[in-house]
This record gives C-alpha cells, sequence and structure tokens, in this order.
C-alpha cells in the first residue's frame, strides 16, 4: 500500500504534503498530550464556553476576508498574488474596526440570544481574535503560492505549544477560565506574526492606485459573490451544533461535543487538510497546464478514502472507551458522541479537502447552492433532536444529514475536475 501511494503520488506534490504533515503531526501531538491535562484541569462548561467563542470567531473570520485570500494563488503573475494578498488585509482591518463599535454596546443583548451570560464579557476581544486569525489565512494563502509549506508548519507547531503551555500553567495556578482566551488570543497572535515575518522576505514593491486595486479585486469578485456566502453557510453549517446544542441543552453538551470535535479533527487537521494546502496548488497548476486536473483529484480521493476506513471501524468499537481511559471517567460522553460522527468525519476528510476544485473552475455559485443545503439539512436533523429532548439524537441527526450531503458534493467537484 505503502509503495503505491508513492508511485501515485510522487516527486514534489508528495514532499510537500508530507512536510506539511509532518508539522501538523507534531502539533496535534501536542495537543491531545495537552487535552489529557486541560480535561483533568477544566471542566465540561469550561470547554463548552471556549469552543462557543471560538464558533463566533470562525464565523466572523469567514467575513472578514471577503474570501479572497482563496484568490491569492490564482494569478499567473506574483506581483497580483501580491496585491491580492495586501488588498486582502486592508479590507480584514476595515471589518474587524466596525464590528467592534457593532458589538460593545450589545453585549448583553448577544449573549442573551446565546443564552450564555459567561461569555458577556468575552465578546468584546471578538474584533482582535478576528483579526488574527484573518491575517493568519490570508498570510498563509501568500505562503502556499511560493510553496513555504516548512513555515506554515512551523507556525502550527510554535501555536499548539504556546496554546499548551499557557492553558495548563494557567489553569494550575490560576484556574479560572479566563485563561482559556489569554491562551487562545496570545498563540493565534504568535503563529500569525511567525508567518507575517517570512512574508516580509518576500517583499515585492509596488504603486498602490485605487482603480487598479478595484481592478483586480473585480476580476476576482466571484469569491466575495458567491465563495463568500457559500463558505459563510459552511462554517455556520458546522459551527451549528455548538451554538444550538448550547442553545437548547447547555455548555456541559457543548464540551463534551467540542471534545469529541478536538479528536476527531486529528486526522483531519494532520492528512486531510494539510493534503489540501497542497493539492490546491498542484490542482490549480495542473489546470493550468492541462485544462482539467481530474488526474490528481482521483490520486488524492483515493488516498483519503483508503486512510480513513480502518481508524473509522476502530473507532466505533472503542471510542467511549478511549475517551474514559485517557480524559477521565466524566467523559465518556464525549465518546459516545464521536461514535455518533464517525461516519460524517469519513466523508469530510476524503471530500473536504478536493472543494478548491470548484473555484479552479469557476464553479463558485455550485458551492454555493450545495451549502445552503447543507445548512437547511443539518439544521433540520439538530432540531430533531431538541424535538426528542435528547442531544444524542441531535448529534446523531446532524452527522447523518452531513454525511448524506457530503456524497453530493463529492459528486460536483468530481465534474468540475473533467
Amino acid at each position: 500500500m505503502k509503495s503505491f501511494f508513492f508511485e501515485k503520488l510522487k516527486g514534489e506534490y508528495l514532499k510537500n504534503i508530507l512536510t506539511m504533515m509532518s508539522g501538523v503531526f507534531l502539533s496535534q501531538i501536542i495537543m491531545v498530550v495537552g487535552s489529557f491535562f486541560l480535561t483533568r484541569i477544566f471542566t465540561p462548561e469550561d470547554f463548552g464556553l471556549i469552543a462557543l467563542f471560538m464558533s463566533l470567531t470562525n464565523i466572523l473570520s469567514v467575513v472578514s476576508t471577503g474570501r479572497y485570500e482563496h484568490s491569492i494563488i490564482l494569478p499567473k503573475l506574483n506581483i497580483d498574488g501580491y496585491k491580492l494578498m495586501f488588498y486582502t488585509s486592508i479590507i480584514v482591518l476595515i471589518f474587524s474596526f466596525f464590528l467592534y463599535f457593532l458589538i460593545y454596546p450589545y453585549q448583553k443583548n448577544i449573549s442573551s440570544y446565546l443564552n450564555n451570560s459567561d461569555i458577556e464579557s468575552w465578546l468584546i476581544y471578538l474584533p482582535i481574535m478576528v483579526i488574527l486569525n484573518s491575517l493568519f489565512f490570508v498570510f498563509r494563502a501568500w505562503l502556499i503560492r511560493n510553496k513555504e509549506f516548512k513555515r506554515i508548519t512551523y507556525g502550527s507547531i510554535l501555536k499548539s505549544l504556546v496554546l499548551n503551555i499557557i492553558l495548563i500553567a494557567g489553569g494550575i495556578f490560576y484556574g479560572d477560565v479566563m485563561v482559556f482566551l489569554i491562551a487562545n488570543i496570545v498563540a493565534q497572535l504568535f503563529e500569525t506574526v511567525f508567518l507575517f515575518v517570512r512574508l516580509r522576505k518576500s517583499h515585492i514593491p509596488f504603486v498602490y492606485r485605487k482603480k487598479e486595486a478595484l481592478g483586480l479585486l473585480k476580476a476576482y469578485d466571484k469569491f466575495p459573490k458567491f465563495l463568500l456566502p457559500g463558505d459563510l453557510i459552511n462554517t455556520y453549517a458546522s459551527q451549528n451544533p455548538v451554538i444550538l446544542l448550547n442553545l437548547f441543552f447547555g455548555n456541559a453538551v457543548v464540551g463534551y461535543y467540542s471534545l469529541s470535535q478536538r479528536v476527531l479533527g486529528l486526522p483531519i487537521k494532520l492528512i486531510s487538510n494539510t493534503t489540501k494546502e497542497v493539492y490546491k496548488q498542484k490542482a490549480a497548476e495542473e489546470y493550468n497546464e492541462k485544462g482539467n486536473c481530474k488526474e490528481v483529484f482521483m490520486k488524492t480521493f483515493k488516498m483519503l478514502f483508503l486512510t480513513s476506513l480502518i481508524p473509522t471501524l476502530v473507532l466505533y468499537y472503542t471510542a467511549p472507551w478511549i475517551f474514559s481511559f485517557f480524559f477521565g471517567s466524566q467523559w465518556e460522553v464525549s465518546g459516545q458522541y464521536s461514535r455518533y460522527l464517525l461516519i460524517m468525519f469519513c466523508f469530510q476528510f476524503s471530500v473536504s479537502p478536493l472543494s478548491y476544485t470548484l473555484f479552479i473552475k469557476g464553479r463558485q455559485q455550485y458551492d454555493l447552492y450545495w451549502q445552503v443545503c447543507l445548512l437547511i439539512f443539518t439544521s433540520i436533523g439538530l432540531y430533531l433532536g431538541y424535538y426528542l429532548n435528547s442531544a444524542d439524537y441531535a448529534i446523531l441527526g446532524f452527522s447523518i444529514a452531513y454525511s448524506l450531503m457530503y456524497l453530493v458534493y463529492l459528486k460536483l467537484i468530481y465534474d468540475a475536475s473533467k
């Protein structure tokens, strides 16, 4: 099997994947080891609170860039990619400035709407986290364009180290949930600045001209027109369980769910997401040369799908025991939730990294239509659990709906690769 993968995915493409994978592997090992201690320091309610805050951060970060960061890789001229990076960074700063003044007067109203009074004092820090998170995505896109994959992996390792050191030390000596907020802000600051330092070394001087800037942004306006609504819906759909489970069942259920997400998300972050970053560059390159990217699409999908099968089967039978053993008996519920989510993560692992194919083909509108349907059907699954007064049914319904929609997504992506 190993020789098959090396034969099919050889040369620079495989090297870049392995480079990204090795760094993410180390960063996720740090996260797993950290979780072993954190689940014994903090409660499920604490995990639920930071999960809700990060859900809001992720949703707002999608809006802040206009999704122009995805366009940075595409131009044939390096100067155009650099300009897109610069203009997108300005958009992020402007958005976050206005976000602050939108949140400040309404913190109590927002926390009341979210049915979570604990998050009220945290909301004012959202614009800061959005800036750091969004600029990270922008800088990373430029480094991907220039194949600076090592720098990206070192950044993820640095973030994991800083995050867990602050969380564990702060949890032991301070013991307040506020440590979660401080740790996430500081860790993201370290990672974003780390990428920015490298970015400055590839600085390309240019003269800003308003007409030229608007023309370049207009040339890639399919991203804010179609990808932004689609990604916003997709991000909201993925964060929907956190928001709705918080509304329906409280912080503790969100805490159990968030640990399940953290653990099951490890292979996605380790293999799937790292493959995605390299696939984006390789697929765009192959499409520019051949007019299609079917070959790299098929090779990558087969690799991801075969990689996911055995872990999925093993975890189905062992997840509750694993969570109880490694994180403590109070977290066995997370293991049960993980069993419900396995089929969804299997499809997400195999299909999600290939989604950039639609953007290369200029079919952003297809992605938007799919995202709308995804939000509708996953919301129905969650509300079914609320109707039955069962968090288990809510999570299971969400997982089944998500999985079925990913089968539809796979067909759309395959057609775009041809």
